[in-house]
């Protein structure tokens, strides 16, 4: 038995010691990841990076930071000693002296934690008092230690104290009161606001200034709060309150419901909710289900089809402008919104300063991915297309109350990290603070895989209110829901047999098992698919290979038998996009598919504007009621009558891609 134990014993050590071992090793080669791009970013930005682009905690992102700059020369050392995070945090943090004393002694062969590293650090300085001045510094914390206990016990004191005086004015109503009873409870109030006025002197201070002055101080500061604290016990202590001096702190004719103004100010000094909380502290309106009538003007910059132009204008935003290059795409957008002001140009031409006396709200710019798209060459900043610059120079002219530019997840590649930390340090310099969110297209009901990083800037004090709009997983859709009645517009009989076996697919993605096939990222490409996208597609039931002229016909799946894949058409693309079956595309059949691959899910867009909207505004969405949700994610198209679509309805050389979706009610 003592055998097995301690084969055990020593298995267990040795596996134990191989993954610390392990563990340390990727420590140091995300340490040198991280020292590679200090060589083109400044240390902030490197953290800001981590941070936002990597998904990693700030505070570990900081000390990886601090490992590069202050543990260079040492990790060979500290690999061999297997350290931890812990540790090498606690390193990182430390002083020269006390860094290099717990290296030497890791050297010496010592296993050290952070609370050794803290030891060290104190006896350290310890050493460097002598015993006169380590007994006045034992002697001065002692007081301090004691002046504090003091403090907190004065401060517990008006805690109970304001909290009993909360209660007798919760259940003071003169009005409902004999002569008798009134006058008993007027005259406890008093007392208790008399015994509560020199504690709360002795834990807070006079703040005996006129109270005009008062309200003349910052609305959320301390130095406020606490003064009309002292106005309202001082007040109540004196008997200055009743039918003979109303219940407004100020005395004036606007007189309170009881005294409900000296409650408000009296909370701030209890921990205790007074049973009037309900009365004093406003209730949280419900968040709006109808946008207001006021709308908010927006700038965007390649605007492409108009899948970011139409979310924002779901979320009431009224477009100054809209730049757009490509001259299908622009005309796409004035045969849909005839009344938009559409700019045809190259952005990099334009002057933006006329923008900024109209006091733009938002600018937004879908800046060309192929710079940085996974699936391309990857160029980034020399790539002729890119404009990610332009954007930044755009916020600079126009300075509009916030920005979103969006762009594809591959933008965060280490390889761009120089791009993309002279574009964030361009947008700072002009004043605001950035926050990158990522927003998956499938968690608001696209029907399709779909991640996009979102740059979004905003003054300080807007940005501090700014918060990531909410997902809706439960909206989840599939390519069985979303084109079931498409596919079945022209006469294919196996359209449903094909919809339900999309919708029984399993998907595993992160380890978690979901039903329903998603469509792989739409894109727009002249020509063919690639090997691997079509072997993607493929697997969800389609044929990436081009772009239909028209629906499947059962002539089409007679021919090929039982492999036969269906093709998408352009209004199919559309709708896995998220664009209403309404929206038509100007151009031949590559551009309008470059138009759909290159846009933004107008959801997102509407999704992000009410983001945008609530910070600028203070106000609260109802978002689950307001965004614009297509009618299979209330329900499968119902496929009765559905008309058939012609071949000539849908083709490449049509001016414009005509609406042929059927009309289906959810």
């Amino acid at each position: 038995m003592m055998d097995l134990r301690n084969e055990a014993l020593s298995k267990a050590k040795k596996a134990i010691r191989s993954l610390q071992q392990q563990i340390s090793d990727r420590l140091f080669k995300m340490a040198d990841e991280v020292d590679e791009l200090l060589g083109h970013l400044s240390p902030k930005e490197v953290t800001h990076f981590l941070h936002a682009g990597c998904e990693m905690d700030l505070a570990e992102a900081r000390t990886y930071v601090k490992v590069s700059k202050t543990l260079k020369g040492s990790d060979e050392l500290l690999r061999q000693a297997r350290v931890q995070f812990p540790v090498l945090k606690a390193l990182a943090a430390a002083d020269d002296e006390t860094r290099n004393e717990t290296l030497s002694r890791i050297a010496g062969g010592a296993t050290l934690g952070p609370s050794d590293i803290s030891a060290i650090r104190a006896d350290l300085r310890k050493k460097k008092q002598t015993f006169a001045e380590q007994s006045v510094k034992a002697s001065f914390r002692s007081s301090v230690n004691s002046a504090r206990r003091r403090a907190e016990e004065a401060v517990r004191k008006v805690d109970n104290a304001a909290a009993e005086l909360l209660v007798l004015l919760h259940a003071y109503r003169p009005k409902r009161s004999t002569d008798k009873h009134r006058v008993d409870a007027h005259a406890e109030i008093r007392a208790a606001a008399a015994a509560l006025l020199p504690a709360f002197m002795t834990a807070y201070g006079r703040y005996d200034q006129p109270l005009v002055d008062v309200m003349k101080l910052p609305q959320h500061s301390n130095e406020r709060r606490l003064g009309l604290a002292y106005a309202a016990i001082e007040a109540l202590a004196e008997g200055r309150f009743g039918e003979d001096h109303g219940f407004a702190l100020d005395n004036s004719s606007l007189e309170a419901q009881w005294a409900t103004h000296f409650q408000e100010c009296i909370q701030t000094v209890t921990s205790a909710v007074a049973p009037i909380t309900h009365d004093i502290v406003a209730k949280e309106r419900a968040p709006l289900i109808r946008l207001p009538t006021q709308k908010l003007t927006v700038v965007e910059l390649c605007a492409g089809a108009g899948g970011m132009s139409l979310g924002l204008e779901n979320a009431g935003f009224h477009p100054l402008a809209l730049f757009e290059f490509d001259k299908h795409a622009a005309a796409t957008l004035r045969i849909n919104r005839p009344l938009w002001n559409v700019i045809e140009g190259d952005i990099r031409k334009v002057d933006f300063t006329a923008y900024r006396a109209a006091g733009v709200d938002l600018l937004v710019g879908g800046m060309p991915c192929q710079p940085y798209s996974i699936d391309g060459k990857g160029l980034g900043k020399d790539d002729p297309r890119d404009l990610l610059l332009e954007g930044a120079r755009a916020v600079r002219e126009i300075l509009p109350r916030a920005f979103v530019f969006e762009n594809v997840a591959g933008l965060l590649n280490a390889r761009h990290a120089d791009h993309l930390g002279n574009f964030l340090k361009q947008l700072r310099k002009s004043g605001y603070a950035v926050q990158i969110i990522r927003m998956e297209a499938e968690e608001y009901g696209v029907a399709q895989e779909r991640t996009r990083m979102l740059f979004v800037g905003m003054h300080k004090g807007s940005m501090a209110a700014f918060r990531t709009p909410p997902t809706f997983p439960k909206w989840r859709s599939n390519l069985g829901d979303a084109l079931e009645d498409l596919m079945a517009a022209n006469g294919w009989t196996g359209a449903k047999e094909w919809a339900e076996a999309r919708r029984n697919d399993v998907v595993v993605r992160n380890g978690v098992e979901t039903r329903g096939a998603l469509a792989s990222t739409v894109v727009g490409r002249k020509g063919g698919s690639r090997e691997k996208e079509a072997a993607r597609w493929a697997r969800k039931g389609i044929d990436i290979a081009t772009v239909a002229d028209a629906a499947p016909t059962q002539e089409q799946a007679d021919k090929a038998g039982a492999s036969f894949l269906p093709q998408l058409t352009l209004r199919m693309r559309a709708r896995l996009q998220g664009f209403p079956d309404r929206w038509d595309f100007v151009g031949g059949k590559d551009s309008s598919a470059r138009q759909v691959g290159n846009a933004v899910p107008p959801v997102l867009g509407q999704a992000i504007g009410l983001a945008v909207r609530a910070a600028l505004t203070s106000k609260r969405f109802d978002y689950e009621t307001l965004l614009v949700r297509s009618p299979w994610q209330h329900g499968r198209f119902l496929l009765d009558n559905v008309p058939a679509l012609h071949p000539s309805d849908m083709n490449d050389d049509s001016a414009v891609m005509k609406d042929s979706a059927p009309q289906a009610s959810a």
